[in-house]
Order: C-alpha cells, then structure tokens, then sequence
C-alpha cells in the first residue's frame, strides 16, 4: 500500500520543492521511438529542436515513448522530468510511468505501479486543451520497497486527438527525500493529507453552525449568539483569505493556498450575506412584537 500511496501520490506543484535533485540519466534522442512507431491514426516526427512530435487523429491511444531498464535508482524518491506543449488535445490525456519491481517470491509476477499526470494544475497537470511549453514531472516514492525497480515504462495516453510536443526528458533522484508521506516542500505549512482531514472537519462544523444559526434565526432567538457566530465566521474568512495571499507569495504548495482560498470564498459568499439576512429577520420580529404588546 505504501508503494501504491507513493505512487499516485500527486503533489501538483511538485517542481518547486527545495529538495537537491540528482541527474542520473539525460534522454535526448527520439530517433529510434519516432522511426519504430506504428499506430493507425498516429505520427510521430522528430523537430528540428530536439523533440518529438505526436499528430493524433483517433479517439484514443497509448505509446510508449521510453524504457529504462535497470535505472541506477538508490533514492527514495525519483521523477521523469521534461517539457511538454500541446495543441487541441480533446478529452483528459496524461504522461504516466510505470515502475516494475521484482516478486516477492521467485515464481510470482513483477509487482508494478504508476504515476500518472492527472492533477489540475502545476508539473502534474493533465494534457488537455492547449498550451505552450511547461514543465512536467512524474514522480514516484518507492518507500518499503526492499530493492529498486528493474523497469521504468514512460507513456503517453490520449483520449481524444490533438497534437503534442516532448522535450528529451531525464531521470532524476531526490536523495534527501526519505518519504512522499512527509511532503515534496520541506518548508510546507501542511501536507496535503492534513489539508484534507482538517478541511473536512472545518466544512462540517461550519455547516453545522450554519444549520443551527439559521434555525434559530428564523425562530427568532438566541439572536447575540447568532450574531456572534457568523461575526466570527466573517472574520475566519477574512483571515483566510489573507493567509492564501501570502501563501502563494512564499511559493507554498497547491495543497496549502487552495483550501484557505476555498474556505474564504465560500464563508465570504455565505456569511456577510447571512448576518445582514438574520439581523433583519430579528428586527422585523421584534416589531412583531412591539405591536402586539401595544395592542
């Protein structure tokens, strides 16, 4: 599980980590994928740069684009890195790697799993669309793994046509990441696990706050508490809003802006809005019921 964990582990902005990155092998040369690939609807044509082009016309395909076999892996951690662009790519395409890994046993298959470019934005991002030229990365954390994998398979998967460019791509290794679970940015606030625990908490407590709020609103009571609440909860949104802001200006990860973001849209959407709704609902019942004491 670990191994899987660390697999389809998708840190979206994985290329600003601080880590130290090892080069262990540079993949220049497409000669040989662009004069062996055969598949209907398909071509693939070297550029004058270095990279090589795919045109495809089908409704999906698979190629490989590279085998390594017996990488000199001695990291925890390692990625295939490159540059990608891509023109009217339909559908949701990725880069993937496959990592093959012997049996546990003599007599049962290689173990495998893969990375896959499926994240939104950032060196994970999918291949859909448009877009000039923008790095990618394929990482992996072989983490209880007892030895490193045989076999590397790099890939291209498209669901739809459109055209896509491929830098020559490298190799590399992290040798001071000792785990994927510990986070790709070492100056992190959170990782992307603790953003998701304590983001569901949050969304459940504020809308069981909001729930109550609004009962008891629309009840007319409790009105300081009522007040005091979403008067809290405006501020929480403010608050983090602001610490969004300066996330992004210190380069911190996608898994610590976007939460903040998220919760100061939706709490800046939702409770100024409500809080001004509650104080006039308080106010019209409580005019109820002057006039009907004076009656």
């Amino acid at each position: 599980m670990k191994l899987l964990f660390g697999g389809i582990i998708a840190f979206l902005a994985f290329g600003q980590t601080g880590w130290s990155q090892k080069t262990l092998a540079e993949y220049t040369k497409w000669n040989d994928v662009a004069q062996k690939f055969h598949l209907e609807g398909a071509s693939m044509t070297l550029e004058a740069d270095g990279a090589l082009k795919i045109v495809f016309t089908n409704d999906s395909m698979q190629a490989t684009l590279l085998t390594i076999t017996n990488p000199p892996i001695s990291a925890a951690v390692y990625a295939i890195t490159g540059k990608i662009k891509y023109d009217s790519v339909q559908g949701d395409g990725y880069l993937e790697m496959w990592n093959y890994f012997p049996p546990e046993r003599p007599g049962l298959p290689e173990e495998a799993y893969f990375s896959r470019t499926l994240g939104e934005p950032g060196p994970m991002g999918k291949i859909t669309g448009s877009s000039d030229w923008r790095e990618f990365n394929l990482p992996f954390d072989r983490t209880g793994a007892s030895n490193a994998p045989t076999r590397l398979q790099f890939n291209l998967v498209l669901k739809g046509r459109g055209t896509v460019h491929l830098s020559p791509v490298k190799l590399v290794e992290y040798p001071g990441a000792k785990s994927a679970e510990k986070g790709f940015f070492p100056g992190a606030w959170w990782t992307d696990r603790t953003a998701g625990w304590w983001g569901g908490l949050a969304g459940v407590l504020i809308a069981c706050l909001g729930s109550l709020t609004a009962w008891l609103a629309w009840r007319g009571k409790a009105r300081r508490f009522v007040v005091a609440v979403l008067m809290v909860l405006t501020g929480l949104g403010v608050v983090c809003g602001i610490a969004a802001l300066v996330a992004l200006a210190g380069g911190q990860p996608y898994a610590v802006w976007f939460p903040l973001a998220l919760g100061a849209v939706i709490i800046l959407c939702i409770c100024p809005y409500r809080l001004r709704q509650y104080q006039k609902k308080y106010e019209e019942l409580e005019l109820r019921r002057m006039a009907s004491l004076e009656a």
